[in-house]
């Protein structure tokens, strides 16, 4: 049973990551950020011309006592290959 248990975590360490590469091929990383203030503006920015995008947060940083209500959390934002250069021209536009 215990060997059983070992080989369903160690199928599971294996089977995620090569999941998770083979589902983001078709998406390109446009930006990164730490902070939510400038992850929203992106995303706005995104969101009104239209593109899709999606989000990971690889680092959520962690509060220290002098400055716990900053944001140190890592925002990837990522957008289809097909629609990199739209992104690209979306982000390039004034506020």
């Amino acid at each position: 049973m215990l060997y059983m248990a070992i080989g369903i975590l160690t199928l599971a360490f294996i089977a995620i990551p090569i999941f998770r590469t083979f589902s983001n091929r078709n998406w390109k990383l446009i930006y990164s950020t730490i902070g939510n203030e400038e992850y929203f503006r992106i995303i706005a920015k995104l969101k009104s011309d239209g593109i899709k995008f999606k989000t990971e947060t690889p680092y959520r940083g962690f509060d220290h006592r002098m400055d716990r209500f900053k944001d140190h959390t890592q925002y990837d934002i990522y957008v289809k290959k097909e629609e990199e250069h739209l992104a690209v021209k979306a982000l390039q536009k004034g506020n």
